[in-house]
């Protein structure tokens, strides 16, 4: 099994990995989990068929999120969940998982938001891009805890760690941190996606910051999620 003391926070007996899209870089995650892991158990989704480069990969023809949304449950047969689309995968599950109790809305990030978070570009309404890079990094940088591959420099602070501690206005901030398994390949504990469902579920009635990162690159997603009235059923006469 690949050895690296700095991603001791996955199972040490990791070996069932879900890969939420078969593109590019699920394409990357499939050769090098089956380079390093050869006796894993590997679940590709993606809506588009792929033959993953030959090899014997299940591979379920589905939405990624509405699969996760239904296959992700308490004792699920997962280890690692490994995002390869371009999307927020984390903020869209858990939209997808609130939406029957809570009426949810993206904010807007004002500019004096943006300027604290490291070289951040916005994306869709009330998204944005962060890093700590202002260069592109190579796709088999082993994210090494102390110095950084590219720059030989010291790192900054986790970015994880980083999101986690900052104070705008009233937002609560809820980070899922994505472990890197092997160089380019990094993944999402199950557990870490059912405790952020449960902190926004407790915390609803501050704006929220829902965000996945690891030491270096993440995206955030700011939103304001309301609690739907429930209508009282009146008894029959």
């Amino acid at each position: 099994m690949h050895n690296n003391k700095d991603q001791r926070d996955i199972p040490v007996n990791a070996a069932r990995f879900w890969i939420i899209g078969a593109g590019r870089f699920g394409r990357i995650a499939v050769r090098r989990i089956t380079r390093y892991f050869p006796e894993a158990t590997i679940t590709v989704v993606d809506q588009k068929p792929s033959t993953m480069d030959g090899k014997d990969i299940p591979t379920v023809r589905e939405n990624g999120i509405a699969w996760l949304h239904r296959a992700l449950v308490p004792n699920a047969p997962v280890d690692l969940i490994i995002p390869a689309i371009p999307i927020h995968v984390a903020a869209e599950w858990l939209k997808l998982n609130l939406k029957h109790l809570f009426h949810i809305e993206p904010l807007h990030i004002p500019d004096s938001w943006l300027t604290r978070l490291p070289h951040a570009i916005r994306g869709t309404a009330g998204q944005a891009f962060v890093s700590h890079a202002d260069f592109i990094c190579p796709d088999n940088c082993p994210e090494p805890a102390k110095i950084c591959t590219h720059t030989g420099k010291p790192r900054p602070m986790d970015l994880f760690r980083l999101l986690g501690k900052l104070d705008l206005d009233d937002v609560r901030p809820v980070v899922i941190r994505s472990h890197q398994l092997l160089p380019g390949v990094g993944g999402i504990l199950p557990a870490d996606l059912m405790s952020a469902w449960d902190t926004v579920c407790i915390h609803s009635h501050r704006p929220m910051m829902i965000a996945t990162a690891c030491r270096c690159h993440g995206v955030v997603d700011f939103m304001r999620v309301k609690r739907k009235e429930v209508s009282p059923v009146n008894p029959e006469p």
